[in-house]
């Protein structure tokens, strides 16, 4: 699994960093992705589906 962060779109709300905190943080104006999930992550999915901005992307 891969994922990435459109800092473009993100509008750093912090649902990502709550629902996956072990995957993103919240820096500055946008989010970043500080490690990327081992295996297949539902919490990650889960960040992905309730990005607001869809700014989320994960493949894989």
């Amino acid at each position: 699994m891969t994922v990435t962060v459109d800092e473009k779109r993100c509008i750093a709300c912090g649902m990502c960093a709550y629902a996956a905190p072990e995957v993103f943080r919240v820096v500055g104006s946008a989010s970043t992705v500080i490690a990327q999930p081992e295996g297949k992550s539902p919490r990650v999915r889960d960040a992905a589906n309730g990005c607001p901005v869809n700014a989320i992307r994960v493949e894989g």
